[in-house]
């Protein structure tokens, strides 16, 4: 165990977890979106944009 020192810093640090983590993440929402755009059954609603009535002054 010469090679090992537990007193200094570790130099070599890990990616795995942190890269496990953010796939994970991001299969989890493309799931979540795909669960979801399955469930409204495909119709396609259009949006209504209400605008302001304009109001005039009578002087």
């Amino acid at each position: 165990m010469t090679g090992w020192n537990y007193q200094e810093p570790e130099h070599h640090a890990s990616t795995g977890l942190p890269i496990s983590i953010l796939l994970l993440s991001v299969l989890g929402i493309s799931a979540y979106l795909l669960v979801g755009g399955s469930l409204t059954g495909g119709e396609r609603v259009g949006s209504k944009v209400y605008l302001p009535v304009a109001q005039t002054q009578d002087h």
